[in-house]
């Protein structure tokens, strides 16, 4: 049976945990924990008598920037309540 033998590539990214552009490297479940981190937050304002209320997603970071952009989705949608 042959075993499988890790080229230095592989061996310094496991070592330093980063790639070739010295980005984190994330597992799945890494990755998926890091774009749970992305939120919906509501927002309301009160002045001079009056309050407007709006949504605000947070500023995604550069890797959860690069993950939507490869998937070509993107995190503002829209829904109907009812």
């Amino acid at each position: 049976m042959l075993k499988y033998q890790a080229n230095s590539k592989t061996k310094r990214k496991s070592r330093t945990k980063r790639n070739e552009l010295n980005e984190p490297v994330h597992s799945f479940r890494t990755l998926l924990n890091d774009l749970g981190t992305i939120c919906l937050n509501t927002i309301e304002v009160i002045a001079v008598g009056q309050s407007a209320v709006f949504e605000k997603i947070t500023e995604l970071t550069d890797l959860q920037q690069k993950v939507m952009d490869l998937l070509r989705i993107s995190p503002f949608c829209t829904h109907v309540n009812g």
